[in-house]
């Protein structure tokens, strides 16, 4: 870690502690499919005050190691560099190029167990940001194929479409029928380090789950009921560029060419509740 501490870093160091103790000052709940008026009153968050922390990192060893594995489709590439936007230490770069055969560049971490989570997370979008309808997802809980082998959405995704952030939710209604709730969490500020906190307790077959999100201390969106498809192991969690349409094998046209898609990634911290 860098004797300097940069701003962001200071400012998740921040949250996550308001989080943990419960005093941080948030708006009131948010429905899920709105978003979090500034006028609206404030309220205290009690999740809880005490916790286990389960996986961290924060890229200060200069490699992605502390992830059970890292995955890049196409030519994009995953390094670790000095942070940007003035900020000291070292970040996760994530780039996928738009070259008519990338689409990933993810970190994994193995699924860590059903129950109560908080995920704490810092993320970068460049200012050049190229602004398009196709949905990149830049974290995401991922979880198993179905009883008929088919690939699956993932159950919970943070996403980027057309400058606004979005959470979408997935789960089963039946063997193979997945359902989708779509939460819009506010316009993207680019070139600005995003301090995310997602707390997740997993539904289960007969209980309902909730998910609270914050950016930057602020409570912007909320979902309850299933959350997941119940399967064997709780879904995983992995962080990086994800842009699904870009699969040549789903056949979908779009112009290539144009910047690499590039995404900042730091101050990983995943604690049980």
């Amino acid at each position: 870690m860098s004797v300097t501490t940069s701003a962001r870093r200071a400012a998740g160091t921040a949250l996550a502690a308001a989080l943990l103790t419960g005093t941080l000052a948030a708006p009131a709940a948010v429905a899920s499919g709105t978003t979090a008026s500034a006028a609206a009153a404030a309220t205290t968050v009690t999740t809880g005050t005490t916790g286990t922390t389960v996986f961290a990192d924060d890229f200060e060893s200069g490699t992605v190691s502390h992830w059970t594995r890292q995955r890049i489709d196409g030519n994009g590439s995953i390094t670790v560099t000095g942070a940007p936007a003035g900020g000291s230490g070292l970040a996760a770069r994530f780039s996928v190029p738009n070259d008519g055969v990338s689409y990933r560049s993810e970190v994994a971490v193995n699924a860590l167990g059903w129950g109560a989570y908080r995920f704490a997370l810092a993320d970068y979008l460049p200012a050049d940001w190229v602004q398009t309808s196709t949905e990149t997802i830049v974290a995401q809980w991922h979880g198993y194929p179905l009883s008929d082998g088919s690939d699956t959405k993932p159950p919970i995704a943070l996403t980027v479409k057309d400058g606004s952030w979005r959470l979408k939710v997935h789960w089963l209604t039946g063997p193979t029928t997945v359902a989708e709730a779509v939460i819009p969490l506010g316009t993207v500020e680019f070139g600005h380090w995003n301090q995310w906190a997602f707390d997740i307790t997993w539904s289960t077959a007969t209980t309902p789950g909730s998910i609270t999100v914050y950016r930057d201390g602020v409570q912007v969106g909320a979902h309850s009921g299933l959350n997941n498809y119940h399967q064997n192991q709780a879904p995983y969690f992995k962080t990086g560029i994800y842009r699904a349409n870009w699969n040549p094998a789903k056949g979908i046209p779009y112009p290539t060419g144009g910047p690499d898609v590039v995404l900042y990634s730091d101050s990983v911290t995943v604690t049980q509740l």
